[in-house]
C-alpha cells in the first residue's frame, strides 16, 4: 500500500509540473522539454539507484517522472505532423526518439559513472 501511494504523490507532482510547463509554452514546446528532460532525470535516477536502495524509487520514476513525460501526447503530435507534412513528421519523430535517448544515457552515465560501462 505504501508503493501504491508512493507513485501517486509522484504521479501528482509530475502531472502537475507538466500542465505548468504546457501553460507557459505550449504543446510542442512542451514536448520537447518534458520528454528530453524527463528521460535525462529518468536516466540520472536509473543511475542512482542502481547503486542504493530507496524509497523515493518509485516516487520519482514510475511517479512523478512517468506522468511528467508524455508519450501519449508525443504519438499525437507525431501523427499530426505525419498528416501534415510526411517528411517533417517522420524526421520529429526521429529526432525526439534519438534526443531522449541520449539524454537519458548522458544522464544514466553521469550518475552511474564509467565502471558500468567497463564491465565492472
Amino acid at each position: 500500500m505504501k508503493n501504491l501511494f508512493h507513485v501517486f504523490l509522484g504521479g501528482m507532482i509530475g502531472s502537475l509540473l507538466r500542465f505548468i510547463i504546457q501553460s507557459l509554452t505550449g504543446v510542442s514546446v512542451m514536448l520537447w522539454i518534458v520528454n528530453v528532460l524527463g528521460s535525462f532525470a529518468l536516466g540520472s535516477l536509473n543511475g542512482y539507484f542502481e547503486r542504493k536502495e530507496s524509497k523515493l524509487k518509485l516516487l520519482l520514476t514510475t511517479g512523478m517522472l512517468g506522468a511528467f513525460t508524455t508519450f501519449s501526447t508525443f504519438s499525437e503530435y507525431w501523427f499530426h505532423q505525419l498528416q501534415e507534412n510526411r517528411m517533417v513528421g517522420i524526421l520529429y519523430g526521429i529526432v525526439m526518439t534519438i534526443c531522449c535517448f541520449v539524454a537519458a544515457f548522458i544522464g544514466y552515465f553521469l550518475n552511474r559513472g564509467m565502471n558500468k560501462w567497463n564491465g565492472s
